[in-house]
């Protein structure tokens, strides 16, 4: 880390520095005009010091939300070039410029993404040792920008899988076929397991990391039942130390079916990732969510189901476990849920009140709350 004041006599002007900001900021890691430390009386430990902290930060955040995060520091960093701001007063940024970069989205954007946004400028400030000017005042032009969002920016609630849906999937998949096999164990575990697609697939094959996904050694015997325990090595709450999930058995699309005809198929050592599958040349390719998702739209699409994201199988699954009368509290520890977020993410409101809600016995009547004369 390096210390981020810029001394008088170092600023450059403006012109000079705002192509390098711009070509550095592509790199996300804000290597901005900065000072040089006073020489330390140890400054081989200082050294390490140094060293392990920057080793631990470029650990904080996983690699897709720094992946999110360049491009907004990106945008911060065209904002601030555009309207002639100079270099050292970028980081740390003022409540002024932050909330003139948060009003410059107003109109165009929801107040959640202009957030996510500032969420990146903070996480860059942190990751630079700066402190975050960023108070009330732009907490009250995001909420600002949100109420003036553009009615194109509300978009529907993705749509959950269903029981017919899968019944669909079941039904199209090949049972022979190896890559229909690996899709059908993907989807109905994501849905009675409530998994993320991120849990199991990569985004795309090129992009797959050895130790980041389950492999067959995850998956654990099986219980007097037939479920089965698997471990997840990273997850999203769980970072680095993952959780562990239960599979359960089921009488209709069984994952557990599904993951034994999917061994069958592409049997693997050990080591070898749990969604991947066996070509017809006999080499192993690794299932990836563009590949798996665009297998299942090619079946339900043309058969009427509503479009699908990644995001369907889990709370699709989490709504089917609720109608079924699983209490929520279950549900909640078996789909890892959060409490704000296992909300937000019900479905079918229509069907699970009357479940719980409807038709209601009184549990006190006109007569209880009669008024008695003393005797």
């Amino acid at each position: 880390m390096f210390p981020h004041l810029v001394p008088s006599q170092m600023r450059p002007s403006p012109s000079l520095v705002a192509p390098v900001v711009a070509e550095l900021a592509a790199a996300w890691s804000a290597m901005l005009v900065r000072a040089v430390t006073p020489p330390s009386l140890d400054s081989d430990a200082a050294s390490l010091d140094i060293s392990n902290v920057a080793t631990a930060l470029s650990h904080a955040w996983r690699p897709s939300t720094k992946a999110r995060y360049s491009g907004a520091v990106t945008q911060f960093l065209d904002f601030c070039t555009t309207r002639q701001i100079p270099p050292w007063e970028y980081l740390p940024a003022s409540e002024k410029i932050l909330c003139s970069f948060a009003a410059s989205f107003v109109g165009r954007l929801a107040g959640r993404t202009i957030r996510n946004k500032c969420s990146a400028l903070r996480g860059w400030h942190i990751e630079n040792n700066v402190p975050w000017l960023g108070s009330v005042q732009l907490d009250y032009v995001i909420k600002g920008c949100e109420n003036m969002r553009p009615l194109v920016s509300r978009q529907l609630p993705r749509a959950a899988i269903t029981m017919p849906m899968l019944h669909a999937l079941t039904l199209h998949l090949s049972p022979a076929d190896p890559f229909d096999a690996c899709v059908l164990f993907v989807a109905t575990t994501c849905f009675w397991g409530q998994l993320r697609l991120g849990e199991l697939l990569p985004v795309s094959e090129n992009r797959y990391v050895p130790g980041s996904l389950p492999t067959w050694r995850d998956v654990r015997p099986p219980n007097a039942n037939g479920s089965r325990m698997l471990h997840l090595p990273q997850t999203k709450c769980g970072g680095s130390l993952g959780e562990d999930v239960m599979i359960t058995r089921q009488q209709d699309c069984d994952p557990i079916a599904a993951l034994r005809a999917h061994r069958f198929l592409s049997g693997a050592a050990e080591d070898a990732p749990l969604a991947s599958f066996v070509t017809a040349d006999g080499s192993r390719r690794v299932l990836s969510k563009h590949s798996f998702l665009r297998r299942c739209r090619s079946i339900l699409l043309p058969a009427g189901f509503a479009p699908i994201s990644g995001h369907s199988f889990r709370i699709g699954g989490t709504t089917h476990l609720l109608l079924s009368g699983v209490p929520p509290d279950i549900v909640k520890i078996m789909g890892r849920w959060s409490s704000d977020s296992f909300l937000r993410y019900w479905r079918s409101l229509d069907l699970i009140a009357p479940l719980y809600a409807e038709l209601l016995i009184p549990l006190f009547t006109k007569r209880d709350f009669s008024v008695h004369p003393s005797a």
